[in-house]
């Protein structure tokens, strides 16, 4: 492991200083954000299927960075499942409770500091202390504790050392770092140009009137992009329902009641949601992404 790691170090290393000697050379200046294919704009997105693709393979974390970085963060209490995990469902819920991507970017410094402080402190309590020194006192004690409740705790031990393995925290920590990079990049109106810009819609808008918003044509012009996007349009709402449903009756619990229940109120008022003003339908889909992280805390605690 440690020597794939310095191989991709000396790779990345490598193309580094090829691109920096190409530039130097043809008297080129570097771009402005970090990019695969040169050329490829905010304006090249809407011109068909292979410059969509490109475009999002130079600037998909700039666009969905936040999301993913959610994901992982998910992904890494589902797999830790112990009090760290209860860290991460607090900072979870405490960042998701900015609601706005602004006040998100505000507080996300403290977020990679807080990820960064967890993984030196479980890295201190996998090294523990040296067995001479002395015993740990949940295990000394009178009545100790159990080991599950230890490995629960993930408190240093000697009989059986602590999973040492932070490959998720480390994904984690990655994302997020790169993530704080694209809320400062974004702000910057070089990457604004290239890229486009990051701001949220109005909330007071009302959608009847968004195609005045809109900076592009309307995609009703039967080409491959198009039929792409009137799927991601008109039926990932639907799929998002879908998705909703599964989770409520794989398994039979109180959680999953909640889930039912706003799968059965939107499907209740169907299309007719998307056509209610933004504040409305931004609320609601807060209550259920709240619910979610509410039940993720819960059956990490359970």
């Amino acid at each position: 492991n440690h020597l794939t790691v310095l191989g991709l170090l000396v790779f990345e290393a490598t193309v580094h200083r090829h691109q920096l000697y190409f530039r130097l050379y043809n008297d080129q200046k570097p771009p402005p954000f970090s990019i695969i294919f040169q050329g490829i704009t905010r304006q090249h997105l809407d011109l068909g299927i292979l410059p969509c693709v490109k475009y999002f393979i130079n600037f998909c974390f700039y666009k969905f960075g936040l999301e993913i970085s959610l994901i992982v963060a998910v992904n890494v209490i589902g797999q830790r499942m112990d009090f760290y995990a209860l860290f991460h469902s607090c900072a979870l819920l405490a960042v998701l409770s900015r609601r706005r991507r602004k006040a998100i970017g505000e507080v996300w410094p403290k977020y990679c500091c807080f990820t960064a402080g967890l993984m030196v402190l479980q890295y201190l309590i996998c090294i523990g202390i040296p067995p001479a020194l002395c015993a740990y006192p949940w295990r000394t004690a009178v009545q100790p504790l159990t080991s599950n409740v230890i490995k629960w705790f993930y408190l240093p031990d000697f009989a059986k050392n602590p999973n040492s393995s932070f490959i998720f925290d480390h994904l984690l920590l990655l994302c997020s770092s790169l993530q704080w990079q694209v809320f400062e990049e974004e702000n910057r109106a070089a990457v604004r140009l290239l890229a486009g810009d990051n701001v949220e819609i109005s909330r007071s808008l009302d959608p009847s009137s968004f195609n005045q918003f809109i900076p592009v044509n309307n995609f009703l012009h039967c080409c491959y992009l198009d039929m792409v996007k009137v799927f991601v349009f008109s039926y990932f709402f639907w799929l998002v329902l879908c998705l909703i449903f599964i989770t409520g009756t794989t398994r039979i619990n109180i959680f999953c009641m909640g889930y039912l229940v706003a799968c059965f109120y939107f499907m209740l008022f169907g299309g007719s949601v998307l056509m209610q003003p933004v504040r409305y339908i931004l609320r609601l889909w807060d209550w259920l992404i709240g619910y979610t992280c509410f039940v993720i805390a819960m059956k990490n605690l359970l």
